[in-house]
């Protein structure tokens, strides 16, 4: 594991006055890691950097960055067992002399508070990973890469660009990626056609973008983030069982937003993905030629711009009536 001692683990968790034996964390460290870490940076990197004997200054910022993300979700996977007590004789509330049970509102504020900081700090590990890639072959040959970089919209901050209302959230990210992936398929690729496919070649070789090509991407991330978010909402607060829940100060509930509030955020979405959508396709039939993004220009798909300017037809004083 990357926290593999109560040292390093009381490190990343400044705010706790006392982490007790490390037997009690190791599990919820490692169920961190495998849950929220390891999907997002791949086996391949995670192996090299817990096998690392003497890391280099760029290795060691990753490994401390990642090391505070997986404290603090070990920490709220931990946090709802360690205010108990299990044993022979039951399940029961810790309640030490000179102290008393934790509030509700103190615990939810806590695990809320918890919830923000790994999430921050995932993204920001990620951030710095893709600015070093080069520094982590690993990395640029595993699956994870493969995942992120081969598709529009790769992270949490990058989703948050171009909406956000996501506000870096990791979790939702991972909510909604596969509804971004469906945008790209059914929404996107068929306006970029064979340019789709180049433009990702690009990305995941770390080739330069062109100005027109970057100008596509941000036009196309748009209506992917839109497009996407638009599917996903009416199902965001459906469980495996198909019941749909909602959270009130820490109480689970049977209960779902209006449908009229659903639906309103749902076609707005839709709306301005199709309004994004229009914009990408007019800036490629205005832009496309022969040597500026011509994957676009040869693929069948450009239509040649109507030209502006219309020539008025001339009035015949004669005639009873006058043309505009």
């Amino acid at each position: 594991m990357l926290i593999n001692d109560r040292e390093i683990l009381k490190k990343q968790l400044g705010g706790i006055q006392k982490v007790g034996d490390f037997a009690t964390w190791e599990p919820f460290v490692r169920s961190a890691e495998q849950t929220y870490i390891i999907p997002a940076i791949g086996w391949e990197l995670y192996n090299e950097l817990k096998s690392l004997q003497a890391p280099n200054t760029i290795q060691e910022t990753l490994l401390d960055q990642l090391r505070m993300a997986i404290a603090w979700f070990a920490y709220l996977e931990a946090f709802p067992h360690l205010t108990i007590s299990i044993g022979d004789a039951g399940i029961s509330v810790q309640t030490p002399a000179n102290s008393q049970a934790m509030g509700k509102w103190q615990f939810v504020a806590i695990t809320k508070e918890a919830a923000a900081k790994a999430d921050r700090y995932l993204e920001a590990s990620l951030s710095y990973l893709e600015k070093f890639e080069s520094s982590f072959p690993a990395w640029k040959n595993s699956s994870a890469y493969t995942l992120s970089r081969g598709c529009l919209i790769s992270s949490a901050t990058e989703a948050t660009r171009y909406f956000p209302a996501m506000q870096r959230s990791r979790r939702l990210f991972l909510n909604l990626r596969d509804y971004y992936q469906l945008a790209e398929d059914e929404f996107v690729r068929p306006i970029l056609g064979p340019l789709y496919g180049e433009l990702l070649a690009k990305i995941k070789a770390g080739n330069p973008i062109l100005d027109q090509e970057a100008e596509v991407l941000q036009m196309a991330r748009k209506a992917v983030v839109q497009y996407g978010f638009s599917q996903a909402v009416p199902y965001l607060n459906m469980n495996v069982d198909f019941r749909l829940v909602s959270e009130t100060d820490g109480i689970l509930n049977e209960d779902a937003l209006s449908v009229s509030r659903l639906n309103a955020i749902s076609q707005k979405a839709l709306a301005e993905a199709t309004e994004k959508a229009a914009e990408l396709r007019n800036y490629l039939n205005a832009n496309a030629s022969s040597t500026v993004l011509s994957a676009y220009y040869h693929s069948g798909l450009y239509v040649e711009p109507v030209g502006a300017y219309i020539k008025r037809p001339r009035n015949n004083p004669k005639n009873p009536y006058f043309a505009l």
